[in-house]
Parts: structure tokens; C-alpha cells; sequence
């Protein structure tokens, strides 16, 4: 049972084991055949709880990472950079794979990858149950949570640090074939930050063709940005006031371009 399970699944916790193997012997003896396995080399364990077959079609392969971090905790949504590759619009590849849970999990690494959970923000529930905040994603045969477009852009905008930086984020907001500005405007309320409003009105604006957004949408966003001003970024760049939004963007920045490459 031990050997057909580890030919069938490439990634699975420990639960999904223990849950899916003989049910004729005890839990500790199929916790004994696991632990068995991985020293055989025929499995190994990623972290805490987590594990990839090294059997089969799994030999010797890396684990797909978009799956490695769904699996990372019960309610793991692939966030921010990641969310973008999962969406297939990322404009680059980061080995840096980072998922959104209300459980603390570790920093892993699994051959070159590193693994790292980021804390919801606090005005927010558990990412996973909400439908309107987290979507299914195919990761090759499998599906996984990642957060919406939606989410994904106030969210990358929030946190440059981790969705590659400026230029990166706009240039993966721009594979985005739509961008529903509604949510974006009902996810920003939820966080209930003045500056999210400002930055993701700004973004909007920016590519309102291409996504067909609503001037009704905009002001929604305007009437949550309060007095500011706000700033796009923390950089030391000398910086342009865009006054419908009251913020400071990063002057001489070909930020038009970059969302439409």
C-alpha cells in the first residue's frame, strides 16, 4: 500500500498519508512504513509534516512548488509573486514561493526553491474560506488556491517587496486579460486602507482600457483615499504627484509601457 501510494502522489502531508493507506493497521505502523520509505529514498520529507515521492514518474524530480506550498498548511493560498506565476502572468520566475496562511509554518527550502508563509493581513479572515478572495488554480494535474487577479493586484501593490518590485508587478498586472474593478474596490474596503485605495485606483486608472473600467469604479476608490498623500513606493527616487489620487509615484518611470508590454 506504502509503495502504490507513493507511486500515485507526488506531494502530500502526513494526514493525506495516514489517511489514505492501509486502514487495516494501526496509525503508528503506517507512520513506521512512511518513515521506512524515506529512509529507503523511496520518499522525503520537505518539512514539518509534508513530504514528496521519490518513486515512479516522481524520481528524482523536483516537486511542483506551486503544490508544495498549497500543501504547506490546511488553509495555504499561493499570494503575491507566486499568485502571479500561478495566474501564468508573471513576467519572471522567482524561486522565492510564498503562500498566505493564518498558521505559522516554517521557512523551507526544497532544491533551490524557498518556501515562506506570510500572515493575512489582520482585518481579513481566513483567506481560503472566502470564495471571493481565493481562487482554484490548475497546477499541472492538480488544482490549488491562489488569490484572485483582484486580490493579487492590491496585494502586490501593498507589498512590493514581495511581488519582484515596481516594474514587475506592472508588467505582470499587464497578462491580465481582465481585471473586474468592482472587487478590486470591494477587497480595498475590506482591508479599509486608505492607502490600498489610492495605490490600486492609480493602477486601475493606468489600465483602464485595456480593462474597460468603469469611471463609477474609480471614485468608488477616491472616496476611500481620505486626505494623504500617500506613496507608491518607499524609494529614495525623486517622485511625481499624481493629484487625482494623492499620491507620489517614482518620477520618470515609463509606467504606461511597462503595463502594456
Amino acid at each position: 500500500m506504502t509503495v502504490r501510494y507513493l507511486e500515485q502522489h507526488a506531494v502530500f502531508t502526513l494526514d493525506e498519508f495516514l489517511s489514505a493507506v492501509d486502514g487495516t493497521v494501526s496509525r503508528s505502523t503506517r507512520y513506521t512504513n512512511l518513515r521506512n520509505a524515506v529512509e529507503r529514498g523511496q520518499a522525503r520529507r520537505l518539512t514539518r509534516g509534508l513530504y514528496a515521492s521519490n518513486m515512479g514518474a516522481f524520481r528524482g524530480r523536483t516537486p511542483r512548488v506551486s503544490l508544495v506550498a498549497a500543501k504547506s498548511a490546511p488553509d495555504a493560498v499561493l499570494a503575491y509573486h507566486t499568485a502571479l506565476e500561478a495566474h501564468g502572468v508573471a513576467h519572471s520566475i522567482s524561486r522565492r514561493v510564498l503562500f498566505v496562511s493564518d498558521r505559522r509554518v516554517s521557512v523551507f527550502s526544497v532544491d533551490g526553491y524557498r518556501f515562506e508563509r506570510v500572515a493575512p493581513p489582520k482585518r481579513l479572515a481566513c483567506l481560503a474560506g472566502g470564495p471571493e478572495q481565493s481562487q482554484l488554480v490548475r497546477s499541472g494535474d492538480d488544482l490549488v488556491l491562489a488569490t484572485t487577479p483582484e486580490r493579487t493586484l492590491v496585494d502586490c501593490l501593498m507589498r512590493l517587496d514581495l511581488a519582484g518590485g515596481l516594474e514587475e508587478v506592472l508588467r505582470s498586472m499587464g497578462g491580465f486579460p481582465n481585471m473586474d474593478s468592482e472587487r478590486v474596490a470591494q477587497y480595498v474596503r475590506a482591508l479599509g486602507s486608505p492607502t490600498a485605495a489610492a495605490r490600486a485606483g492609480w493602477l486601475l486608472e493606468l489600465g483602464r482600457q485595456m480593462w474597460h473600467v468603469p469611471e463609477s469604479d474609480l471614485e468608488r476608490l477616491r472616496a476611500m483615499t481620505g486626505r494623504g498623500p500617500y506613496r507608491l513606493s518607499g524609494s529614495a527616487h525623486s517622485a511625481d504627484f499624481v493629484a487625482g489620487w494623492r499620491l507620489y509615484v517614482p518620477a520618470g518611470l515609463p509606467y504606461e509601457d511597462w503595463i502594456r508590454s
